[in-house]
């Protein structure tokens, strides 16, 4: 990571009694909400409605919609991570490899 994207979280990510969080909004598209649920359900500790809680993390999940690509829609799910920065790029890192995908 360079050490300008560094600063850059820094700044704009409020501190919680003395450790950074870093919040980010991830926007999916083609993945249904149920498979972020289960994600977040086994890997957290509480859920809370919407919101799933674990060890220096909190995600809340937004409704799912449907979006317009083209003449095609898909469903659409918005992902917010409040992470403790110490742990975020290996909690992204996990996530992102858990949902990725591969387009045909």
């Amino acid at each position: 990571m360079k050490d300008h994207e560094i600063e850059t979280r820094e700044s704009n990510n409020p501190v919680e009694n003395g450790n950074a969080i870093i919040v980010k909004k991830i926007q999916t598209r083609g993945i249904p909400k149920r498979s972020f649920e289960r994600y977040f359900m086994e890997k957290g500790k509480e859920v809370v409605e919407d919101s799933y809680y674990g060890d220096g993390w909190q995600v809340s999940l937004s409704e799912e919609r449907q979006e317009k690509v083209g003449c095609c829609f898909i469903v659409a799910v918005d992902v917010i991570m409040e992470v403790k920065a110490e742990i975020f790029d290996d909690f992204l890192m996990t996530y992102r490899k858990n949902f990725l995908r591969g387009g045909a």
